[in-house]
C-alpha cells in the first residue's frame, strides 16, 4: 500500500491557518460611532463583535481582509511619507548631524497623506470584527500618523489606549491593572506583553503591537521634550523581564535621542553606540557612525572618533560622507606630524577627484581639499582649489555657494578686493544654508562693489595716461592691435574703411523693382549674381558702409547717446563712471585707431580731468578702508599715494589729517608726528589742527542747566525742604517735561508723598519710575514700595490691633519688608593682612605712630580669632619731622580721642543734609541686606538724631577695629545697591570705638574725628 502524499500547497495552507491562531478575546471597549442619518440603520462589522461567535473561518476571513485591504495599504502610505522626508533631507557634514535623517516638520507638511492613513486605519477598525489580530496594528498606525503630524497629544492618547486596552488577560479576567503586583516577577513590575518566542510562532505569526506602542509612547515623550517621563518609561521597560529583547535597541535609541536634544554629548554617544543595530540599512548605519564619531570628537575622545570615522567610510555609499569622514579622520590621527597628515589627506582627495566613482562630486572634493590646504596654511593653494570647485555644475548649489563665500573671505583677507567682490556677486543669497549671514554678505557685497569700481577707475585712467605718453607710431600700433582684439571678441569683421552714403541722383534706380523678370530664367535671387550686386550697391548708396552687428539701427541711437554723454561738457559724469573707458561700452563703429585715440587724455585739459578722477577715486578708497573696513594700513597706503602723486590736491588738508589718524591707530607714532607737523606747517588754523589739539587737551564738558536744575530739586528733597522741592519740580517739569527725571528723584519724591499720606500721588510716582526706568535697581524697590503703600490701611489696622508701637525715630510708617535679596559682596583680601600695629596705651602725642598695613575686609567664611592675633608691638620712634606733623598740630585734636585697636568698634554711616524720612528708609534697606547676607548674626542698627544738623546710623558693635573695617568695606562697596536712591556724596562710612563715640556726641564735629582717625589708619578715610 502506497503512502498518501500530501501536496506541498496543503502544508502551506496548514501553516497559514496556524498563523491565524493568535490570542484573541472579547474586547473591553466599544467604539462611539456617530453615523450619518442615511446610514443610521447600517450595522458595521465592529458592531457585530458582541453578537457573533469568533469561529475559525470568521477569524481567518476578518484577519485576511483587514490585513491586505487596509493594514497593508496604510502601512505602505506611511512608509512612503517617511521615505519622501528622508529623500528631501540634506546633511551638512561640516556641522553636527541631526539625530535622524528626516524631520517631523517635513512629514507634518504631508498632512493630506497622513490624514489618508488615519482614514484607512479607522475604516479597517470599524468595518471588521474587533477581535481580529490586526486591530491593535491599525490603532498603532493611527498613533504613528499623529506622531509624524506633530500632534503629540493625540499620539499620546492613542498609544495609551493600546497600552490599557490590549494588555493580555485571561479568559475570565475582565479588567487588569497594568503593573499590578499580582503579575510581578521576582518583585519587578511587569508592564510589557510577554511574547511567544518559539520558532514556529515567530515564523507564522506577528508579534502584538502593544510593546511597539510603548516604544512609540516613549518616543512621543522625547519628541515633546518630556524627558522625565521618557526616562521613567524607558527604565521600567528595561527592568521588565517580559519586555522582548528585540526592542531593547530601540530603548537605547530613544535614550540617545533624549540626551541629544539636551546636548549631553557623552550620554548620547554611550546609548547611540548600543543602538547602532537599529539602523535600517548600511546608509543609515554609516550616518549614525559618522554622528557617533562627531560626538566622540566633541567629548575629547579622538581614538574612538577616528575609529568610527573609519567605520562610516567603510559602510557608506554616499561619496560626500566618505569625503568628510576622510578629512576629519586625518585631523584626529597624527602620524609624524599634523602637516604630514594634511598633505596625505590633500593628495588622497585630489586622487579621488579622478575616480569614476566620484563623478559629479568634484565640487565637494575640491572644496574639501581647499579646507585641507587651509589647515596646513597654504592659502594660495586653497584659493586655486576653490576656483576649481566652483567650475563644476552639480545638483547641490549649496556647496558652490559656500565655495564662493570662502573664496571671497580668503581674497578679502589678502586684499584682493576685485576677486572678493566677483565671488560674492556669484553667491545665491537665497540659499537656505546662508540664511543666517545673508544680510551681512549683502552689505559686504555692496561695499566691495563700490570699492572695486574706484579701484577700476584708477587702473583705467593710469592705463590711458600710459598709452597717451607713448610715441605716435608705437601708440598707433598698440591701438591697432587693441582694436583688432576687441572686434574679434565681439565677432566683428576686420576694420574696413567707412564710406558715407553716396547719392547718384538717378531716381529711376530707386524706384526700380529689386526682383526683375530678366536674367537667367527662374533662378532664385541669391543665386543671381547680378541681382545680388545690384542690391548691395543700392543698400550701400542709401545707408553707407554699416558694421556687421545685430540691431544696428537701435545701436546707432545708443551710440549717439553715448557720444553725447562723452562729449557734452554739461553731462553729469561722476568719478568712477566707466562708460567712457570700459572696452565693453565702446560703440562698435569706434573700435578703430581713431575711435580709441579720441578717448586718450592727449590734451592738457583731458590730462587734468583724468588726474582729478584718479585723485577722487583714491580719496574715496581711503575713506572706505578707514571708516568701513577699518583697514588702517591700507588706508594709510592709499592716502600716502594720493599725497605724493598730487601735492596740489584741493583736499590736501583732509588727506594729511587722515594720514595722521591712520598712523596713530597703527601705533606708528613717528609717521603720525611727521604728518601732524606737515598739517601744522601748511594749515595751522584749520579744523583738523584744532581737533588734534582738543584731543590732546580735552576739556571736561560741564553740566547743562536742565541737569543742574533737577539735581538741585533732588538736594532739596533729600535735605527735607519738601515744599520748595515740590514747587521747583513743578516749574522744571513745565519747562523740560519728564526727560530729565532720574529714578532716585522719583523714589525720594514718592517717600515724601508717603510721609504726607498722599498715597495716590505716591503710587503714580512709583508707577512712573517703573515705566521709565525698567532696568534700574530702583524699579524693584518701587514695586515693593507700591505694594506696601497700597496695603497701608490693612497693615496699620493689623499693627493697631496687635498693639505694636510705631518707631519713634521718624514719623513715617514704612513696614519692614524683606525685599529683593542683595548679594553679599565677596571680599578679596585675606584677614591676616588686616592687622594694625599699635601700642598698648599710646600717648596722646602720636608722633611715634607707624604706618599700619591696609585693613582687609572680613571674609564670608569665618571671623578673626582675636586670641591668636599675636603680641602687640610698638614701632620704634622715628625722627621728628615738623614738616609732616604740621597739619596735625594745626588741628589740635591730640587730647580729645584715644585710639585702641582692640576695644569694641562700631561702623558709622553719617549723612550730609538728609531728611530723617530717607535715613529711616536707609535703615530698613541695610536691615534687609543684613538679614539676607548675615542671617546668623545679630547686627544692631541705631539712628542718632539728637542733633538736627548731625545724623548718623550706628551699625553693629564688633570686637576690634579689624573686624569692624571688614564689615565697613563690605557695606561701602554694596551701598549703591542697598540704598540706590541716595547720592554717594550724601553719606560716608567710618569706624569708631565705643569710648570715642561718646566723645563725638559731645564735640559734634565729624571732621575733627576724621582728622584724628587719619593719623592712625592712613589712606582709608
Amino acid at each position: 500500500m502506497q503512502p498518501i502524499l500530501v501536496p506541498k500547497f496543503r502544508l502551506f495552507f496548514i501553516f497559514f491557518l496556524l498563523g491565524c491562531f493568535t490570542a484573541s478575546a472579547q474586547p473591553d471597549f466599544t467604539l462611539p460611532l456617530v453615523k450619518p442619518k442615511k446610514y443610521e440603520n447600517k450595522i458595521l462589522g465592529s458592531e457585530k463583535t458582541d453578537d457573533k461567535k469568533f469561529t475559525l473561518p470568521r477569524k481567518i476571513y476578518q484577519s485576511t481582509v483587514t490585513h491586505y485591504n487596509f493594514y497593508y495599504n496604510a502601512t505602505n502610505k506611511i512608509n512612503a511619507i517617511l521615505e519622501r522626508a528622508k529623500a528631501s533631507h540634506r546633511d551638512d557634514y561640516t556641522q553636527l548631524l541631526p539625530f535622524y535623517n528626516y524631520s517631523t516638520n517635513i512629514t507634518a507638511a504631508d498632512s493630506a497623506e497622513l490624514d489618508s492613513v488615519i482614514y484607512k486605519a479607522t475604516a479597517g477598525i470599524v468595518l471588521h470584527d474587533l477581535r481580529n489580530s490586526y486591530i491593535d496594528d491599525m490603532y498603532l498606525l493611527i498613533g504613528k500618523s499623529y506622531f509624524y503630524w506633530q500632534k503629540y497629544d493625540s499620539a499620546y492618547r492613542i498609544f495609551q489606549f493600546i497600552n490599557y486596552n490590549f494588555f493580555p488577560k485571561g479568559k475570565d479576567e475582565y479588567i487588569i491593572v497594568v503593573g499590578a503586583n499580582d503579575r510581578s516577577t521576582k518583585g519587578d513590575l511587569n508592564i510589557a506583553t510577554k511574547e511567544n518566542n518559539s520558532l514556529l510562532h515567530r515564523a507564522f505569526t506577528k508579534a502584538p503591537s502593544r510593546n511597539d506602542a510603548l516604544i512609540w509612547l516613549a518616543r512621543t515623550y522625547a519628541e515633546d521634550n518630556l524627558f522625565p517621563e521618557t526616562y521613567s518609561l524607558v527604565n521600567l521597560l528595561k527592568k521588565d523581564p517580559t519586555f522582548p529583547k528585540r526592542l531593547h535597541g530601540q530603548l537605547n535609541e530613544i535614550q540617545a535621542y533624549s540626551f541629544y536634544k539636551q546636548e549631553q554629548w557623552d550620554s548620547t554617544a554611550h546609548y547611540l553606540k548600543n543602538a547602532l543595530t537599529e539602523a535600517t540599512d548600511k546608509t543609515e548605519l554609516a550616518r549614525w557612525e559618522y554622528l557617533l564619531a562627531q560626538l566622540y570628537a566633541k567629548t575629547n575622545q579622538p581614538g574612538l572618533a577616528s575609529e568610527y570615522f573609519n567605520k562610516s567610510k567603510s559602510h557608506t555609499t554616499d561619496p560626500v560622507l566618505y569625503i568628510h569622514a576622510r578629512i576629519y579622520e586625518a585631523q584626529l590621527v597624527k602620524k609624524e606630524g599634523e602637516a604630514v597628515t594634511m598633505d596625505e589627506t590633500l593628495a588622497d582627495l585630489l586622487k579621488l577627484s579622478k575616480k569614476e566613482r566620484f563623478d559629479g562630486y568634484e565640487d565637494v572634493l575640491f572644496y574639501a581639499a581647499a579646507g585641507a590646504a587651509l589647515q596646513k596654511g597654504d592659502t594660495a593653494q586653497a584659493m586655486n582649489l576653490l576656483k576649481r570647485s566652483v567650475t563644476y555644475q552639480t545638483e547641490n548649489p549649496s556647496v558652490k555657494n559656500q565655495a564662493f563665500v570662502k573664496l571671497s573671505e580668503l581674497a578679502y583677507h589678502r586684499r584682493d578686493y576685485v576677486l572678493a567682490s566677483s565671488s560674492l556677486d556669484s553667491v545665491n543669497m537665497s540659499d537656505p544654508s546662508l540664511v543666517d549671514k545673508a544680510d551681512q554678505l549683502q552689505t559686504k557685497q555692496q561695499l566691495l562693489k563700490q570699492l572695486v569700481q574706484l579701484i577700476t577707475v584708477v587702473k583705467q585712467q593710469d592705463s590711458l595716461q600710459t598709452v597717451a605718453k607713448m610715441p605716435e607710431k608705437e601708440m598707433d600700433s598698440y591701438l591697432r592691435s587693441l582694436a583688432r582684439k576687441l572686434r574679434k571678441e565681439r565677432g566683428l569683421k576686420e576694420e574696413v574703411a567707412y564710406t558715407p552714403a553716396v547719392f547718384t541722383g538717378n531716381q529711376q534706380d530707386a524706384s526700380a523693382p529689386l526682383f526683375t523678370s530678366t536674367g537667367s530664367g527662374n533662378s532664385w535671387y541669391f543665386y543671381n549674381a547680378s541681382q545680388k550686386a545690384k542690391g548691395f550697391n543700392e543698400f550701400k548708396a542709401k545707408w553707407g558702409n554699416r558694421p556687421n552687428v545685430d540691431n544696428w539701427r537701435r545701436q546707432s541711437a545708443v551710440d549717439a547717446t553715448t557720444s553725447f554723454a562723452a562729449n557734452n561738457p554739461q553731462a553729469d559724469v561722476k568719478p568712477g563712471d566707466e562708460n567712457s573707458v570700459d572696452p565693453n561700452n565702446i560703440p562698435a563703429d569706434e573700435l578703430s585707431v581713431e575711435g580709441l585715440k579720441k578717448r586718450l587724455p592727449l590734451t592738457e585739459e583731458q590730462l587734468l580731468a583724468s588726474n582729478k578722477k584718479i585723485a577722487e577715486s583714491l580719496f574715496e578708497q581711503g575713506q572706505i578702508y578707514k571708516n568701513q573696513l577699518e583697514d588702517y594700513a591700507q588706508a594709510a597706503a592709499v592716502f600716502e599715494e594720493l599725497w605724493k602723486r598730487f601735492g596740489n590736491y584741493e583736499k590736501e588738508e583732509e588727506v594729511l589729517f587722515e594720514l595722521f589718524y591712520c598712523y596713530n591707530k597703527l601705533g606708528d607714532k613717528q609717521r603720525a608726528a611727521f604728518y601732524q607737523q606737515e598739517l601744522k606747517k601748511k594749515y595751522p588754523n584749520g579744523d583738523p589742527v584744532q581737533k588734534i589739539t582738543a584731543a590732546n587737551n580735552p576739556v571736561k564738558p560741564g553740566k547743562d542747566q536742565k541737569t543742574i536744575a533737577y539735581e538741585n530739586i533732588y538736594d532739596l528733597f533729600i535735605s527735607g525742604k519738601f515744599d520748595e522741592a515740590v514747587q521747583q519740580k513743578k516749574l522744571a517739569d513745565s519747562i523740560y517735561g519728564s526727560s530729565y527725571w532720574t529714578p532716585q528723584l522719583l523714589y525720594i519724591e514718592s517717600l515724601y508723598h508717603i510721609k504726607q499720606k498722599n498715597d495716590s500721588v505716591a503710587i503714580v510716582t512709583l508707577t512712573n519710575l517703573e515705566r521709565n526706568f525698567p532696568g534700574s535697581p530702583m524699579a524693584e524697590k518701587a514695586a515693593i514700595m507700591k505694594d506696601v503703600v497700597s496695603r497701608r490701611a490693612e497693615i496699620e489696622d493689623y499693627l493697631t490691633r496687635t498693639n505694636i508701637v510705631r518707631q519713634t525715630e521718624d514719623s513715617v510708617v514704612i513696614p519692614f519688608d524683606e525685599g529683593p535679596t542683595v548679594n553679599k559682596i565677596v571680599q578679596d583680601k585675606k584677614q591676616q593682612d588686616n592687622k594694625i600695629a599699635t601700642g598698648n596705651q599710646p600717648t596722646q602725642n602720636n608722633a611715634n605712630i607707624t604706618r599700619p598695613a591696609a585693613p582687609v575686609q572680613k571674609t564670608e567664611v569665618e571671623k578673626t580669632d582675636r586670641n591668636n592675633a599675636g603680641k602687640i608691638t610698638i614701632a620704634p620712634k622715628p625722627a621728628k619731622d615738623t614738616t609732616t606733623l604740621k597739619p596735625i598740630k594745626e588741628v589740635k585734636v591730640e587730647t580729645a580721642y584715644i585710639y585702641n585697636s582692640n576695644e569694641p568698634y562700631t561702623v558709622l554711616i553719617y549723612f550730609d543734609q538728609v531728611d530723617p524720612v530717607y535715613i529711616s528708609e536707609a535703615k530698613n534697606a541695610f536691615q534687609r541686606y543684613n538679614n539676607s547676607s548675615h542671617g546668623g548674626e545679630t547686627i544692631g542698627l541705631k539712628v542718632n538724631d539728637t542733633d538736627k544738623e548731625t545724623f548718623w546710623m550706628e551699625m553693629g558693635m564688633f570686637s576690634d577695629v579689624t573686624i569692624a573695617m571688614g564689615y565697613m568695606d563690605e557695606w561701602k562697596k554694596g551701598a549703591r545697591q542697598i540704598i540706590p536712591w541716595l547720592a554717594e556724596a550724601k553719606y560716608n562710612f567710618i569706624v569708631i570705638s565705643e569710648r570715642n563715640l561718646e566723645i563725638l556726641k559731645t564735640r559734634k564735629s565729624m571732621e575733627e574725628y576724621k582728622l584724628f582717625l587719619r593719623q592712625h589708619i592712613k589712606d582709608k578715610f
